[in-house]
């Protein structure tokens, strides 16, 4: 596929994975590590054929419908999670011209997308290694009174492009990791399978 389709394909995924849409309300040091649980339960996107696991004291906060996006709160705080499946025509090879335009093309989109915001940028975006995947995408700002840390993970898994986003709203980077590495979790969990909408969670509605 030519370089300016791959371009918009990303440029699509972060345009859905900027953050949160309402500033996050502040947060203050924890006084424990928040605790991801080993217990995960299934979950799908695209009426159930993209299936993965979630850990069980996640609720579901939002669902797309269209089926390719779903959105997660975690316990403890203003945290949240979103996946999202971009279907294409043939497969996005992992390889590393690839990759090079999408780091070129997702770290350009953050940077422009913070300014917007006109957030105080306390890390700028930036790739860390992970070898698991194909982009993890860092960066950390101030937002009004609270701190949000997040990442932006990518992995291309058959004719589809995935994304998680996880957005932690605190100060404490070892909070946000446990979040983050929750995060890439999910995302490598993810198997494609047939249709079953029984797989999908229900929208946990919050109490006013």
């Amino acid at each position: 596929m030519p370089y300016r389709a791959w371009i918009t394909i990303v440029l699509t995924f972060c345009s859905f994975a900027a953050g949160p849409a309402t500033r996050p309300s502040p947060t203050t040091r924890p006084t424990t590590r928040p605790v991801v649980k080993d217990d995960r339960v299934r979950d799908g996107l695209v009426n159930g054929s993209g299936r993965f696991l979630v850990p069980a004291d996640w609720e579901v906060a939002s669902r797309a419908d269209n089926g390719l996006a779903v959105g997660y709160r975690p316990p403890g705080g203003h945290h949240s999670v979103t996946m999202l499946i971009t279907q294409q025509r043939e497969a996005m090879p992992n390889t590393p011209a690839i990759r090079q335009q999408m780091i070129k093309a997702v770290l350009a989109w953050n940077d422009e997308n913070l300014k917007a915001r006109k957030v105080e940028i306390l890390d700028p975006p930036k790739v860390e290694p992970d070898p698991m995947l194909m982009l993890r995408v860092h960066e950390r700002f101030r937002e009004g009174d609270a701190t949000v840390d997040a990442v932006h993970l990518y992995r291309p898994l058959g004719l589809n492009l995935i994304n998680v986003t996880v957005t932690a709203t605190t100060d404490d980077p070892a909070e946000a990791k446990v979040l983050h590495d929750a995060g890439a979790k999910l995302l490598l969990s993810v198997t494609l399978g047939p249709p079953d909408k029984k797989i999908l969670r229900p929208v946990v509605k919050k109490e006013e």
